[in-house]
C-alpha cells in the first residue's frame, strides 16, 4: 500500500485550517507543500506530511486555559470566604 494523497479541502478538513492560512503557512515555510503532477493543475498533499505536521503542532501547543498563568476549570483552587 502506498502513499496516500489528499485535496485541499480534506486537509483543511483534518488541520482546520483555512485555504489562506494554510497558502500563508507554505510560503512562510511552516507548511507542507503540495504535489502537483507537471499536466495537471490539481495539487495534492502526501497524508503522511500532513500527519507529520500535526504531530509537530500537537507537541508545541498547551492546552487551553493554561498560557500565561491562566488556570483551567479542573486546576483552579475554591475561593476561600471572606467571613
Amino acid at each position: 500500500m502506498g502513499e496516500s494523497l489528499m485535496t485541499r479541502a480534506q486537509v483543511q478538513l483534518r488541520t482546520g485550517l483555512s485555504r489562506t492560512r494554510i497558502y500563508e503557512r507554505i510560503k512562510a515555510g511552516t507548511f507542507p507543500a503540495p504535489r502537483r503532477e507537471p499536466w495537471c493543475a490539481s495539487v495534492r498533499w502526501l497524508e503522511s506530511e500532513i500527519d507529520a505536521w500535526i504531530a509537530a503542532w500537537v507537541s508545541r501547543s498547551v492546552v487551553a486555559g493554561t498560557v500565561g498563568g491562566m488556570e483551567s476549570e479542573a486546576t483552579k483552587k475554591p475561593l476561600e470566604s471572606a467571613a
